[in-house]
């Protein structure tokens, strides 16, 4: 984003009319803290619009200052003629800065909601952009990143000051005479923010670049062009690469591992928010620790990045919430009659069984699998279906020993996440047949038997 010449004011309206920021009708949102910027704006809005909202936090951080904060902004919208709607939210456990932003927003968002807001301003700066560029790039974030705030967001925020430097704004706010409160937690240097704002950026401005906080907010607005271009290019390719499911996002590690590197990195990011809702705290250490994963197609890996776990298993890879898989409940066993359709728990698959003769034709459109067992060594057995366990065995027609259906597993190549629920048929505890390996040899039809049960079997697709 370029500096513009001329008045506070009058750039705030360039950067309004140049991204559109404000409908012709319609209710606006203005978030005022009470600090300068804040004020700032809310008097260049009333110059623009009279149908405007205010709305204040009241986080309750710093006792009767944050009440002496509230009580100045509830005067100041009285003396404009605004209506104000003020929440009292203290942030979560955790990081303070974070959770205290995430209750802003929630309140944002619920007020754009419940009023019917069109769009809600915000009061940052280019300074403000200039500092979220410089965290972020210390952090390890990669170019999306280093975006850092869009003018106007899709969930709809903007942000008419973000072409004008604090202290500009500050300048503007004195020949206008206008007051505003000073928060003392700006100056507490144990945060991180502050650090940047008050001893970082000042040293490397004098140091290196006298123009340090244009150049960082060039950087941001540099990224963003760059980024509208590439997210159009994702969404294509994530929606072709990917499958969705209750689990999460599924990939096919030969096609992801066959786009470039920088779309690699894109396709990933646009999974995790597919999955999350939003980016925050994610890095390019993150997305680059899932793509290791992807360097072997054998065995089993796994990642925990914030918010997401992410499990390859063979040549697929899954990016899934954490605990969803090891949350689901596993056991289930079910009696087996002769003649029903069983739809088994978990979305494990449908099972039959019935008799049939051995000169049967079978249907033509079925799909899935069947496995012909012979009736006479099942006649006067309790069959039931039930999932695998481990230890489980099966003896298969043409092998000479019993297999653990875990090795099986393995040489079939099934993935981690598809075995819990895996069905399996037994008399008592012997197994008699199990998904995908067939029956066993010992209840195979012979030759001579020409009384045969039919067992068929097919998968529901969880990828959808």
């Amino acid at each position: 984003m370029s500096i513009l010449a001329g008045t506070v004011p009058e750039r705030a309206a360039e950067i309004i009319i140049r991204y559109n920021m404000l409908p012709a009708t319609g209710r606006i949102g203005v978030a005022v803290s009470g600090g300068a910027d804040s004020v700032a704006l809310l008097h260049i809005l009333c110059g623009l619009r009279s149908d405007l909202t205010v709305l204040h936090i009241n986080h309750h951080l710093r006792g009767e200052e944050s009440d002496g904060d509230e009580a100045f902004v509830r005067e100041l919208s009285q003396s404009l003629g605004l209506s104000i709607l003020v929440e009292h939210a203290a942030p979560a456990p955790g990081n303070l800065e974070e959770e205290a932003r995430r209750a802003r927003r929630a309140f944002f968002l619920r007020c754009r909601e419940e009023l019917g807001l069109t769009c809600i301003a915000l009061g940052h700066t280019r300074s403000d952009q200039a500092e979220t560029v410089l965290f972020r790039l210390l952090r390890g974030s990669g170019l999306t990143g280093l975006a850092g705030m869009r003018p106007i967001t899709e969930d709809g925020f903007i942000r008419p000051l973000l072409a004008v430097g604090r202290e500009e704004v500050r300048s503007w706010a004195r020949e206008q005479g206008l007051t505003w409160r000073e928060d003392s937690s700006n100056a507490d240097l144990r945060f991180s923010r502050n650090r940047l704002r008050r001893e970082t950026i000042p040293e490397l401005t004098r140091t290196y670049n006298p123009n340090l906080e244009g150049v960082l907010a060039g950087l941001a607005s540099l990224a963003q062009t760059e980024e509208s271009y590439w997210n159009e290019q994702v969404e294509g390719i994530y929606g072709r690469i990917s499958v969705r499911s209750q689990l999460g996002s599924f990939f096919q590690i030969d096609q992801l591992n066959a786009l470039h590197p920088a779309l690699q990195r894109r396709v990933l990011r646009r999974a995790i928010q597919d999955l999350r809702g939003d980016l925050a705290g994610i890095d390019l250490a993150h997305v680059e620790a899932i793509l290791s994963l992807c360097a072997s197609r054998e065995g089993h890996d796994r990642v925990l990045i914030p918010g997401v776990d992410a499990l390859r298993s063979f040549d697929e890879l899954l990016l899934a919430k954490p605990g969803v898989l090891s949350d689901r409940p596993r056991n289930y066993r079910l009696p087996l009659e002769f003649g029903r359709k069983y739809e088994l728990p978990f979305g494990a698959g449908f099972l039959t069984l019935d008799y049939f003769c051995a000169n049967f034709k079978k249907e033509q459109h079925f799909v899935g699998e069947v496995s012909n067992l012979d009736a006479g060594v099942l006649a006067g057995k309790e069959l039931s279906v039930r999932n695998w366990l481990p230890g489980d065995v099966l003896h298969r027609a043409g092998h000479r020993t019993a297999e653990k259906i875990k090795s099986l597993f393995q040489l079939y190549r099934i993935p981690l996440w598809e075995r819990r629920h895996w069905p399996v048929v037994v008399a008592g505890e012997e197994i008699v047949w199990a998904r995908q390996f067939g029956g066993a040899a010992r209840f195979g039809v012979s030759g001579e038997n020409r009384e045969i049960v039919r067992l068929a079997y097919h998968a529901v697709n969880r990828k959808v």
